[in-house]
């Protein structure tokens, strides 16, 4: 792997982190019992993690843009180039999509800085972007009869991820919390209503996810490209959220 494939590899993964995060934390406010909402509003650390994430989502969606262009172009001196950028951002396909993709990332960022007060257009602004990952990916590539399934799927894909990660974040900031106070009615209700959003995410996460491996995969190459390799450790991911899913549900 060249070091300019890591750079692209490492901004792709820490943007989709932390968006993802930054949408379930958001969205979190708008599922959780009401005493789990006013614990994560006060609580500093989610003030930090909010605060965090979106100077995340801004680095990595421009770092992304700038591996993107450096991939196509071939040459690091590429970033330095504005003929390059320009031709980048407005001759190509999917360069109107960076440009809004960009412009979201900053509005977030902005956004994230007020925490839980900015809920809704958090939620909102992290749900374009994940939405958005689709017309820069494989799926751009299908033919406009199979596409438009294939969003969807992807959609649910990505927001159910991000409802679950997002989720689980602020789980972790809230319980020690209740538990300190010794209240363990609150983080019994809390941990039953994670549950089944959990769960739901994750029926949600294996239905899209399976819906664009049969529309994207070619059985033969997929233990050997690096799409296939990154489908495995996908699997991993959700067979690893099953397991806990499983542990809350049935265990906690």
């Amino acid at each position: 792997m060249t070091p300019d494939w890591m750079v692209l590899v490492i901004a792709r993964w820490a943007n989709f982190l932390s968006v993802a995060t930054l949408f379930g934390m958001a969205l979190f406010q708008f599922y959780a019992p009401q005493g789990s909402r006013k614990a994560f509003a006060v609580s500093a650390t989610a003030r930090r993690l909010f605060v965090a994430g979106g100077a995340i989502v801004f680095v990595s969606t421009i770092g992304w843009a700038g591996a993107v262009l450096v991939d196509l172009a071939g040459d690091v001196e590429a970033l330095y180039d504005r003929n390059e950028w320009s031709s980048f951002l407005f001759d190509t396909s999917f360069g109107p999509v960076w440009l809004v993709r960009c412009t979201l990332a900053t509005v977030l960022a902005i956004c994230a800085k007020r925490g839980v007060r900015a809920n809704a257009l958090i939620a909102a602004l992290a749900a374009c972007l994940l939405f958005s990952q689709s017309w820069i990916g494989h799926v751009a590539a299908l033919s406009a009869t199979a596409r438009f399934g294939v969003v969807l799927a992807y959609a649910a894909h990505v927001l159910a991820a991000g409802a679950w990660l997002g989720g689980l974040t602020a789980l972790i900031v809230v319980l020690p919390v209740f538990r300190a106070r010794a209240d363990q009615i609150s983080a019994s209700n809390l941990l039953t209503r994670f549950s089944t959003v959990g769960l739901v995410a994750v029926v949600a996460i294996i239905v899209g996810g399976l819906v664009n491996v049969v529309a994207q995969a070619h059985m033969a190459t997929l233990l050997t490209s690096g799409w296939g390799r990154t489908l495995g450790v996908k699997v991993l991911l959700v067979l690893a959220m099953l397991a806990l899913a499983s542990l809350n549900r049935f265990v906690l």
